[in-house]
């Protein structure tokens, strides 16, 4: 469950100056240094909505503040969540609120002579759960004209600058004082159509009956001052039914035989689209209008264009009912008005560059004939089966950039240098935290806006394809950590709809754990995008499958036996007993996605998280779906050393409360939960708090007591070297903010000492498969009460034994009592602490406290150790190309030196491969 998502870097002004359908109005219409009052009406239904549709009874409050000339920071504004009654909006009626300023020195304290250009507003709900801002999420601002100064304003009636149909709309031109006001059609050479003497106000009502483009223009002359302001309406054509070119629809952007490209939008209840473009330099006026068709109860809007030339990079929008400018959902790539020009052309070379001077309020969607076009080196890969995964989850934004810096540079490039790094570490998979085109460019992606387009913040599309295709060459595969309860403001769908009447938005969420905006799961366009964008990813980018972000999110609405309210689209008599709650129809959501997944990648990864009880998960299980599996804080207990809470068998499936064998993906730490060694430097007991040694010791003994239990396993990043900066604001929410790049890490000894621990903990389960896989006997004694005595984990495959040791004590050597079944000559040592050299008497092995050992048979394999044992009837070696075997033999196993399960013995890349005959380990290499 995330909570504080991004940092988004985007101003928004806005101007009180020719304006239609305004967020805030203010009485007098033209704000002065010395008006006295000044009047602020505040539009919940506008700008964001986020406050849209609270009751009288709920107070509103302005974070409120001035921004004196020449500058752009907030002056004079009071603490966040100050609550004080000058602060407190007066309800005037549904969506409309008032603040009354009784002078602009009086109301913000201002004593010296400051030149104030603009008030600045946030609107905000007691707690600050709820705000109140632009559209996009910008702070809202009002000019202040100088006393001296001579201004003129123009205002509309009209909700937009864009009409659909025939109507009368008032315009009203104001002054800061009288005047001889003029107002004109079209040009001011023409007469008047409205004309006033030594007045502050002039208001004419025009007739728009014909589709065009009409500029209202007021002029107002004050002795030998004189200020113009224009209006502009366009009346827009109207959409017409005509079916989709099928019969049909297909969301987004479609290449047809001819060379010419249909674009569809899906728009319930709309009547009206344009779709406006760079083939006409974005001119509305001479942009047709879509047609559209009524579909399975949904109505899409369509239009094909003609004489796109190919490999050609062409921006365009849609205009829906002449009020919402909005990008394409199903859009590849995405120009960005507010963030783009943060991002560096080292990162993104050749950015198609945002036209602001055309458009300048919205996301554009991009389609190029060739922007899904790529040559793959690797076509085919397969990766290890979804229980043997060992996952390293990895955010971009955090994981390189400047070293010892916390400035969120990381990139796409920086990524492909660490490669290397991931492979010797010995994960086989590696899972990016959210990049589909999130809010702002530096996040941890789960705000998405776009789902079917990458962010740039990382890099290029091309970027993000090589970085699939070298981590697949390194034997890894790739999954994508997806979002699907919530999206970001910018959505299309979000932005076309008032929140209480939008069909692919709940106004609040039916469960307690929404952030940003709840997506409602019954929207059959909503499960068809998430689908579609499954598909898109598993082809278009190659990747190996996904992690699906709270998945307790995704039920149908009425499975959390919550209270709609119709009228406001929102849920009330939520509650965390009844999110939690077994719910079958996330089971069956969760079926559908992998059926979808299945049509194009049968066996693709599919990761939940659920975090719900055994019951939902094994039948989630029963699909072929994992689940995450958070033994976080019983490793930081064990790593602080405490008993109490230390259970590290949950590790293992099976003794999760009963989940299906290989059902999990268990975790000591992951992006949402504390560092270990950070809660081993503030709460560590004796010995360890304070002490960099012994907390990587036990960091190390949390690593075997994982990794040498069967199932799927995660690692997040530099928990390898223990990463200790704290992932945690004071409230306990996830602190989103960038972290330390920490590489260096790595040149403290102890550190070097952990993670040379996991490699060689990944080497032993990617060097002994069969001891790992389903059937094998385990015997799990990890929990609270092995602790003075010791802990053991025992797997057992016909006769290969493998054995995990830990000492979990805070001082003191241990002799360990180990369920050994042979002579102790028959065991070797595979792995343990930094720095530590286990002592194997009979059957006991004796550790320093908070140490682990790995002992094996025989027939156990390490990194460093290549065995060519065989069976005295059976040889075992490799040629080229080729693997040979010579002898009779029941069973056999192939994999690679990453763990993967190869079939057949010809036609082989040149690499080591495990092969297993009859229960015999043997590493051959094929040249």
């Amino acid at each position: 469950m995330k909570h504080l998502y991004y940092l988004l870097l985007a101003i928004i002004l806005l101007p009180c100056h020719a304006a239609n359908a305004q967020l805030i109005t203010t009485s007098p219409a033209i704000v002065q240094r010395s008006s006295n009052p000044i009047v602020i009406t505040f539009h919940a239904d506008q700008g964001n909505k986020g406050l849209m549709g609270l009751t009288s009874s709920t107070p509103v409050y302005a974070h409120t503040g001035i921004i004196r000339k020449g500058s752009t920071k907030w002056e004079y504004a009071p603490q966040w969540l100050d609550n004080s009654a000058k602060y407190k909006l007066s309800y005037v009626s549904a969506n409309t609120w008032q603040l009354t300023i009784p002078g602009i020195n009086e109301y913000y304290g201002i004593t010296d002579a400051v030149e104030v250009e603009k008030l600045a507003f946030v609107f905000r709900n007691a707690n600050g759960s709820k705000e109140g801002k632009t559209a996009d999420g910008g702070d809202i601002f009002v000019n202040v004209v100088q006393d001296n100064e001579f201004e003129l304003t123009l205002t509309s009636s009209a909700e937009s600058e864009y009409i659909t149909q025939a109507r009368d709309i008032t315009f009203t031109a104001t002054t800061t004082s009288s005047a001889d006001i003029d107002i004109y059609l079209n040009s001011m050479t023409s007469t008047p159509v409205a004309s006033a003497k030594s007045t502050t106000a002039l208001t004419k009502t025009i007739a728009i009956n014909t589709p065009g483009t009409y500029n209202i223009i007021a002029r107002a002359t004050s002795g030998t001052k004189t200020a113009t302001q224009t209006s502009t309406i366009t009346y827009l054509g109207q959409s017409t039914q005509t079916d989709y070119p099928g019969g049909i629809p297909q969301m987004g952007a479609k290449a047809n035989s001819d060379g010419s490209v249909t674009f569809c939008l899906a728009a319930p209840d709309k009547s009206n689209v344009l779709i406006v473009g760079s083939w006409n330099d974005y001119d509305i006026a001479t942009s047709l209008p879509m047609h559209y068709q009524d579909y399975n109860g949904n109505r899409y809007f369509w239009a094909t264009v003609s004489g796109l030339a190919a490999d050609t990079d062409y921006p365009y929008y849609y205009l829906v009912d002449g009020q919402y400018k909005v990008g394409d959902p199903y859009a590849n790539l995405v120009l960005d008005p507010w963030n783009d020009r943060y991002i560096s052309p080292t990162v993104f070379p050749d950015m198609p560059p945002y036209p602001s001077d055309k458009v300048n309020d919205v996301p554009l969607a991009v389609y190029n004939s060739s922007i899904n076009d790529y040559e793959w080196k690797i076509k085919n890969f397969k990766g290890v089966d979804q229980s043997a995964l060992v996952i390293y989850e990895l955010l971009i934004r955090d994981f390189n950039g400047s070293e010892g810096q916390s400035l969120g540079n990381g990139t796409i490039a920086g990524v492909m240098e660490k490669l290397d790094y991931l492979k010797e570490l010995g994960v086989n998979a590696i899972e990016l935290l959210p990049v589909m085109e999130f809010n702002g460019n530096n996040s941890w992606g789960y705000n998405p806006n776009f789902y079917f387009a990458p962010d740039k913040a990382y890099g290029t599309p091309d970027d993000y394809r090589k970085l699939v295709d070298a981590i697949h060459e390194r034997g890894m595969a790739v999954i994508l950590d997806v979002v699907f309860n919530q999206s970001d403001g910018l959505h299309p769908w979000y932005r076309m709809y008032d929140i209480d009447r939008n069909p692919f938005y709940n106004g609040t969420a039916p469960h307690s754990y929404s952030v940003l905006n709840d997506w409602n799961q019954d929207n059959q366009l909503v499960q068809q995008q998430f689908k579609d964008a499954l598909i898109y990813w598993l082809t278009s980018y190659n990747v190996d499958g996904f992690r699906f972000d709270l998945v307790k999110g995704l039920g149908s609405n009425q499975s959390y036996n919550a209270t709609y309210n119709q009228s406001t689209n929102t849920w009330s008599g939520v509650t965390e007993d009844k999110t939690n709650a077994y719910n079958a129809s996330r089971v069956a959501r969760m079926k559908e996605l992998h059926d979808a997944m299945r049509t194009v990648k049968p066996d693709a990864y599919f990761i939940n998280e659920d975090l719900a009880g055994a019951k939902e998960e094994n039948e989630m299980a029963e699909d072929k779906e994992t689940n995450w599996a958070n033994i976080n804080n019983a490793s930081c207990q064990f790593a602080m050393g405490w008993q109490s809470g230390s259970n590290l068998n949950r590790f293992y499936a099976p003794l999760d409360d009963n989940r299906i064998w290989g059902s999990t993906v268990s975790y000591s730490e992951s992006h949402d939960e504390e560092r270990m060694a950070y809660k081993c430097a503030q709460w560590g007991n004796t010995g360890i708090k304070g002490n960099v040694a012994m907390t990587m010791r036990r960091l190390g003994s949390v690593a075997a007591m994982m990794l040498m239990s069967p199932g799927a396993h995660m690692i997040w990043q530099f928990q390898e070297f223990g990463a200790d900066e704290t992932t945690k604001n004071g409230d306990g929410s996830n602190n989103t903010s960038p972290k330390k790049v920490v590489w260096n890490y790595l040149n403290d000894p102890d550190r070097a000492g952990l993670k040379q621990s996991y490699s060689e903990l990944c080497a032993i389960r990617n060097g002994n498969p069969q001891m790992f896989k389903e059937g094998v006997t385990t015997v799990m004694s990890c929990d609270e009460s092995n602790w003075a005595n010791g802990r053991t984990i025992k797997l057992s495959n016909g006769t290969d034994e493998l054995y995990c040791i830990v000492n979990p004590n805070i001082s003191g050597s241990k002799a360990i009592e180990v369920p050994f079944t042979k002579d102790a000559a028959q065991y070797h040592l595979l792995s343990a602490s930094y720095g530590v050299e286990p002592s194997l008497s009979g059957k006991s092995v004796t550790l320093p406290a908070g140490a682990y050992a790995v002992y094996g048979t025989a027939g156990m394999t390490d990194i460093e150790d290549i065995i060519d044992d065989v069976t005295p009837q059976i040889n075992v070696y490799g040629g080229i190309g080729e693997i040979i075997i010579e002898g009779d033999y029941r069973e056999l196993d192939i994999f690679n030196i990453s763990g993967q399960r190869i079939h057949g013995t010809s036609g082989l890349p040149a690499t080591i491969y495990i092969v297993i005959v009859d229960g015999t380990s043997n590493k051959v290499v094929v040249r």
